[in-house]
C-alpha cells in the first residue's frame, strides 16, 4: 500500500461510516470501501505500538526478574490470542453489516442482557480509560527519554489536554485527523524496526542485560513484596492480562466489516494482522529482555541522542493510537444517539442542528472529563504496584516524580490492563454463543473446524488471566493489612517501607475498581432487561443495524 493509499485510508473510513445507513451494505459504491490489504494494516496499526514498550518492564518485575519466564509469558499469551483468531471465521460469518465491532458479535451470539453489559462498558469505560491512560504513557516516555520529574498535577492537566485536543479536533475534522494519521504511520514504525534489532546489538558488543534465566528474589529492594511476588507462577498468570494490553484495539477493526470491499474477508484480515503482530512482538520482548536490564528500550546502552530520537518516535506512535480511539469514538457515540441508544438521545438530536456527529463529539468529552475527576482523585492514593520509581540496579534510575506520579502510573496499568481484560471478556462471551449455536443452529454460518479448539484454548488461557485479575487484588489487599498490622512477616532481607493506612486504601481501591466497573457495566443492562421483560418487548435486538 503506498503512502498515498495510507494517508487517504482514514479519510475513506470516516466518510463512509459517516453514509452508511441501515441499508443494505450493496449500496455503498465500491470505491469507498476498504480493502482486503488495508484492513490488515488498520489490524497491525490499532494494535502495535504502545504497549510492547511498556509492558516488558511490568512483565520482567512480575516474574522476578527471569528472562525465561518473561519469555514464557508471551508464548503463552500469545497462543490464546491466535486460537482466539481461528474462532473469528465462524463469528464474523454470522453478521453481514458489523458497524460495532465487538458488541456486535455478542449482539449476534449472546442474550440481551450480556449485548447490553457489553455496550455499557464500551460506552461508559472503555473508550474513556483510552483517553485517561494514553497520555500517562506518552508522558512517561518523554520523562525517562529527557530524565526530568513532574508534579502530580501538571501530569494530569497535560494529559487531559492532550485528549481534550484529539477528542475536538479529529472528532470533528476529518482533514486533520487524516494529517494526523499520515504522520504517525510515516513514524510510528521506526522505534519497532529500531527495537527488534538494536537489544541484539548489545548483545553482540557485550553489552547485554545482566538478568538471569531463573528466578530472583527479591528482585528491587524497596517495595513492599505482594501476592504475585511470592512465586514466579504467580507472577505469569499476572502478566498474561498486561500482554493483553498490547493487543487490545485489534478487534476495533471489525467495525469496518460492512464497508469493506469484501466483508466476508474481515476475519482473515484481522487473522493476519494478529498473527504479524505476534511475530513482532515477540521479536521485540526478545530483543529488549536480553538486552535492557529492566525491559525497557530506555536502558539500552546506546548513544543518548540514538535513545532519545527512538523514544519520541514512540511517543509519537502513543498520540496515533489516541488519534485512532477519537476516530472510532467520534462514529461510535454518532451511532448510538441516532439510534437512541443512550440517555437524552432524543434531546440530543433535537439540539444537533442536523449534525449528530458533533453532538456524539460532546457526549465522549464529558464522560471523559467524569473520568478523568474520578481515576485522578482514586489514582493519587493508589499502591505503587508497579514499582514505578529509583529502582535500584538500574544503569540510570529515572525519578518519575514524588509517590503520587508513581501511584498514578501504577493505577494506569491497573486499569489498563482491567480495560483489555474486560474487552477480551466481552470476545470470550461471543465464542461461548458462537459454539452453543452449533448446538442450537439459530444463526446461520460458515461452520469453521477451528471453531471448537480455538475456542477452548483460548476460553482457558484469556479466561484464566482474566479470572486471576480478582484474585490478585484481594491477594495484595490480605498482604497489605497483614504487613500493617504484623500478622504477615517481610521475607528475609527485603527492606520495605512502613505500611500506612493509605497503603490499605490503595489496596482496596483495585478491588473497589473491579466492582465499580462491574457495576457500571452490568446493572444497567440488568435493570434494562428486567424492565423490557416486564412490559413484554420482544428479544430481538436493534433490527435497524
Amino acid at each position: 500500500m503506498t503512502s498515498k493509499h495510507k494517508s487517504h485510508l482514514l479519510h475513506d473510513i470516516s466518510t463512509t461510516l459517516d453514509k452508511a445507513s441501515p441499508s443494505p451494505i450493496e449500496v455503498i459504491p465500491t470505491k469507498k470501501k476498504i480493502g482486503f490489504i488495508s484492513a490488515i494494516s488498520l489490524v497491525i496499526g490499532s494494535s502495535i505500538g504502545a504497549g510492547i514498550f511498556i509492558k516488558n518492564h511490568e512483565i520482567l518485575n512480575n516474574v522476578h526478574g527471569s528472562i525465561l519466564l518473561a519469555i514464557m509469558c508471551w508464548i503463552i499469551a500469545i497462543i490464546g490470542i491466535l486460537a482466539l483468531a481461528f474462532t473469528l471465521p465462524e463469528i464474523c460469518s454470522g453478521i453481514h453489516n458489523n458497524r460495532q465491532g465487538i458488541i456486535g458479535w455478542v449482539r449476534k451470539f449472546n442474550s440481551k442482557l450480556i449485548y447490553l453489559s457489553g455496550k455499557n462498558f464500551m460506552t461508559y469505560l472503555h473508550l474513556s480509560i483510552y483517553y485517561f491512560i494514553m497520555p500517562f504513557y506518552l508522558m512517561m516516555t518523554l520523562q525517562e527519554t529527557f530524565n526530568f520529574s513532574i508534579e502530580w498535577y501538571w501530569l494530569i492537566l497535560i494529559s487531559f489536554a492532550i485528549s481534550s485536543w484529539f477528542i475536538w479536533i479529529t472528532g470533528l475534522s476529518t482533514r486533520a485527523a487524516n494529517l494526523q494519521n499520515w504522520i504517525v504511520t510515516a513514524i510510528k514504525f521506526l522505534p519497532i524496526i529500531f527495537a527488534a534489532v538494536a537489544g541484539f546489538v548489545m548483545i553482540g558488543l557485550g553489552k547485554g542485560t545482566d538478568n538471569t534465566w531463573d528466578p530472583q528474589y527479591p528482585v528491587y529492594d524497596g517495595h513492599l513484596p505482594l501476592f504475585s511476588d511470592r512465586l514466579p507462577i504467580l507472577g505469569i498468570l499476572s502478566s498474561i492480562p498486561a500482554i493483553f494490553f498490547a493487543f487490545d484495539g485489534f478487534y476495533s477493526t471489525a467495525g469496518i466489516q460492512g464497508v469493506m470491499k469484501e466483508p466476508k474477508k474481515i476475519s482473515l484480515a484481522m487473522g493476519v494482522g494478529m498473527a504479524i503482530v505476534s511475530a513482532l512482538d515477540i521479536i521485540i520482548s526478545l530483543s529488549l529482555l536480553l538486552g535492557t536490564h529492566s525491559g525497557k528500550m530506555s536502558d539500552l546502552r546506546i548513544p543518548q541522542w540514538v535513545f532519545q530520537i527512538a523514544n519520541i518516535c514512540v511517543a509519537i506512535g502513543i498520540l496515533g493510537i489516541i488519534n485512532g480511539v477519537s476516530v472510532y469514538s467520534t462514529h461510535y457515540y454518532h451511532d448510538l444517539i441516532l439510534h437512541n441508544e443512550i440517555p437524552f438521545a432524543n434531546w440530543l438530536q433535537d439540539h444537533s442542528q442536523g449534525n449528530k456527529q458533533t453532538m456524539g463529539v460532546l457526549v465522549s468529552y464529558i464522560i471523559t472529563i467524569f473520568w478523568f475527576v474520578v481515576f485522578t482523585i482514586i489514582g493519587l492514593h493508589f499502591l505503587n504496584t508497579g514499582h514505578y520509581g529509583n529502582i535500584p540496579g538500574w544503569d540510570n534510575p529515572k525519578p518519575y516524580g514524588d509517590n503520587h506520579i508513581e501511584n498514578l502510573y501504577s493505577f494506569a496499568d491497573l486499569i489498563g490492563n482491567w480495560n483489555a481484560a474486560l474487552a477480551f471478556a466481552i470476545i470470550l462471551f461471543a465464542v461461548i454463543g458462537a459454539i452453543h449455536n452449533r448446538k442450537t443452529k439459530k444463526i446461520d454460518v460458515a461452520r469453521s473446524r477451528f471453531l471448537v479448539p480455538g475456542g477452548i484454548v483460548s476460553l482457558v488461557i484469556i479466561g484464566i488471566g482474566i479470572l486471576f485479575i480478582p484474585v490478585e487484588s484481594v491477594g495484595n489487599l490480605i498482604y497489605i493489612v497483614g504487613y500493617y498490622n504484623g500478622t504477615i512477616a517481610v521475607p528475609t532481607g527485603v527492606t520495605s517501607p512502613k505500611v500506612t493506612s493509605i497503603d490499605i486504601f490503595g489496596a482496596a481501591a483495585q478491588i473497589g475498581m473491579l466492582f465499580v466497573f462491574l457495576g457500571i457495566t452490568l446493572i444497567p443492562a440488568i435493570v434494562r432487561v428486567l424492565s423490557d421483560n416486564k412490559k413484554g418487548v420482544q428479544k430481538e435486538l436493534h433490527k435497524h443495524y
